[in-house]
């Protein structure tokens, strides 16, 4: 790997529906997934060879290839696409919570619908205010104000357990006075105190014993009162912990995503468990690696980074990037125009890390604006780095293999 070789940069061509590293919760079924746009199943249509797409998806695809994009197998949307109603009706009878819902929306709508829901759901608002913002624990004894609701919502998700001692306070509070409102006293527990009550001296006597079954039953049934109403706070403490993991999640996505939008075309793609991955790809070499999409700017062109074993010489690792579809597309320049750097960095010795860069050529269709999700056509290497190589030669480290990518417009 140390020895200088001429690399080629080439135009290539990537199938669709091959697992991408940046799979997300959120993400359907594999079952309800189309393997070209990678979402939810909208028309589903089955082929004769046995795979879903929606219908559109797989109508584009037959227009530029004429294949299937799994297997390659021919097929005509005359006589080897079917509806498959089946699966529409799964998905149909599918239901998923607003996001909105800790803000009061009880909407559950089907996958599809989902989006046409936010869009008009009434507590999809921002929430301003000229004065100062209270916490929204504030009626359960947070104190805490602030100038904006972004710093109120920090607050909140930052002192989690506060506002959670906060809520079983007052969850064992209001349990409390709707005993006494309901009855001055629980009904066992004062048959309790009435077998065990105290003579004019002050003083407790044992019950007699014409009133000791009586006395030990009452005190049973106080017992099991005690247990459902300790059932019923776990319970309530289970669903808060569930809401609290499921914030989490979101979080942690939406600083992935802040990073990618942000990253100024500057990208290290670390693939861990890198021997499990390539292991797959040895045994089926249409397996591929995909990056997460990552940006040039904020709202500036959007690349993924393809791995997989060249189709040339199996010997080889193949390495393109891909441009993929964003929201402002119709304000940017197309085809692209820039330069594109890649940098496989060699984890034991640096100066050893293998670094090559091409220019883009506008007549490709790999740099003309994508019509898809992900341009199906790639630009790269077709033989980048000898497999046994990288795997020998320090570039693997921790079962990670880390690529640096930079891409810069010109």
């Amino acid at each position: 790997m140390d020895t200088p070789r001429t690399k080629n940069a080439s135009e290539g061509i990537a199938p669709m529906g091959i697992l991408s590293l940046n799979e997300m919760v959120a993400e359907p079924e594999s079952r309800y997934e189309c393997p070209v746009c990678l979402n939810w199943l909208r028309d589903p249509v089955i082929t004769t060879c046995g795979h879903k797409f929606c219908k559109s998806c797989i109508t584009s695809w037959l227009q530029n290839s004429g294949h299937c994009p799994i297997d390659n197998i021919n097929l005509s949307m005359k006589v080897d696409i079917f509806p498959d109603n089946y699966t529409k009706r799964e998905i149909q009878e599918q239901r998923m919570s607003c996001p909105f819902a800790s803000m009061g929306c009880s909407v559950k709508v089907t996958p599809l619908d989902l989006d046409a829901h936010i869009a008009s759901c009434e507590h999809n608002q921002p929430q301003t205010s000229s004065q100062c913002v209270p916490c929204s624990f504030r009626v359960l004894g947070c104190k805490e104000q602030f100038s904006s609701q972004e710093e109120a919502q920090e607050h909140v998700k930052r002192d989690t357990m506060t506002h959670l001692s906060y809520l079983v306070n007052a969850y064992s509070e209001m349990k409390i006075t709707n005993d006494m409102s309901n009855a001055n006293i629980d009904p066992k527990e004062q048959e309790a105190m009435v077998l065990w009550a105290p003579d004019k001296d002050g003083e407790s006597k044992p019950p007699s014993l014409t009133n000791a079954s009586a006395l030990i039953r009452a005190l049973y049934e106080r017992v099991v009162v005690l247990e459902q109403r300790n059932r019923e706070q776990d319970i309530v403490i289970g669903n808060i912990s569930k809401q609290l993991s499921a914030l989490t999640v979101a979080k942690r996505k939406q600083n992935n995503e802040m990073l990618l939008r942000y990253c100024m075309g500057n990208y290290i793609w670390r693939i861990d468990n890198f021997k499990t991955r390539l292991d797959a790809m040895l045994k089926d070499h249409s397996k591929m690696l995909y990056s997460p999409g990552f940006y040039t700017t904020p709202n500036g062109y959007r690349f993924c980074v393809r791995l997989n074993i060249s189709p040339q010489n199996p010997l080889c690792f193949a390495l393109h990037v891909h441009l993929m579809k964003t929201d402002y597309d119709e304000c940017l320049e197309w085809p692209f125009n820039g330069r594109i750097s890649f940098s496989m960095v060699n984890q034991y010795e640096p100066e050893l890390t293998q670094r090559d860069t091409m220019m883009s050529n506008s007549n490709l269709i790999a740099f003309r604006r994508p019509a898809a999700e992900i341009c199906l056509r790639g630009f790269g290497y077709t033989e980048y780095a000898v497999v046994s190589d990288v795997v020998r030669n320090g570039f693997v480290k921790d079962d990670s293999l880390v690529f640096r990518v930079h891409i810069k417009c010109v």
